[in-house]
């Protein structure tokens, strides 16, 4: 009888630890469920932004229509450089930019090796500013330069507008020019030239101008 007792109490330990062992698994295998449903609507959302949860940096990179050199500035007809494609609001950050800034981009040739990005941002309705960027090989911005931007200016004796325009050769030799529109004048004013060279560092580095 008193192994017969031993025996019953040992089965009863193992049936009430397999039936909790059963409701821990079922509580485990349903946050599992839910876990994996969450995390394809995450993935669900970056294929209808065009980017993979892999590297999204690289992924929209990877998309981006390409525009060869020489290139020469086109004012604020932006859109005869190319076919710039939008920046998802996702990786505006990844720019330095907060999540609300229109951002468009356009893939470069590359520069000693490192990845060249045109950033197109519109700073209102129909202000547009181009910046260059080079990206190291994790994608990550090494240096950025403003090529194109009008601004309004107040002088101490004038007022009126300025203006950056570009030329970039086929050799990623990048040539600023800034002009000045006085609200008198009808043609604008050349006021300063700069150049800028690409270094083995990815940096813009600029350069003295040979006349």
């Amino acid at each position: 009888m008193r192994k017969i007792a031993i025996l019953t109490v040992t089965l009863l330990v193992v049936l009430i630890t397999s039936c909790r062992q059963r409701k821990h698994d079922a509580a485990y295998y349903e946050m599992m469920v839910d876990s994996i449903r969450k995390a394809e609507q995450v993935k669900q959302l970056q294929r209808e932004a065009g980017i993979s949860d892999e590297d999204p940096l690289e992924a929209f990179l990877l998309k981006l229509p390409k525009r060869p050199l020489p290139m020469q500035s086109e004012g604020e007809h932006w859109n005869k450089i190319g076919s710039f494609a939008k920046l998802p609001r996702q990786l505006n950050d990844c720019f330095g930019y907060m999540s609300d800034a229109e951002l468009s981009a356009l893939s470069m040739p590359k520069a000693g090796g490192h990845q060249v990005v045109m950033l197109l941002e519109m700073q209102d309705s129909i202000t547009p500013a181009l910046y260059l960027y080079t990206l190291d090989g994790k994608h990550r911005p090494v240096d950025q330069l403003c090529i194109y931007e009008e601004r309004s200016e107040d002088r101490p004796t004038d007022f009126g507008k300025t203006k950056m325009e570009y030329f970039i050769t086929s050799g990623w030799e990048i040539t600023l020019f800034k002009y000045y529109q006085s609200h008198e004048a009808t043609k604008p004013t050349l006021e300063q030239a700069r150049r800028f060279i690409i270094n083995k560092e990815g940096k813009f580095e600029e350069v003295i101008i040979e006349l």
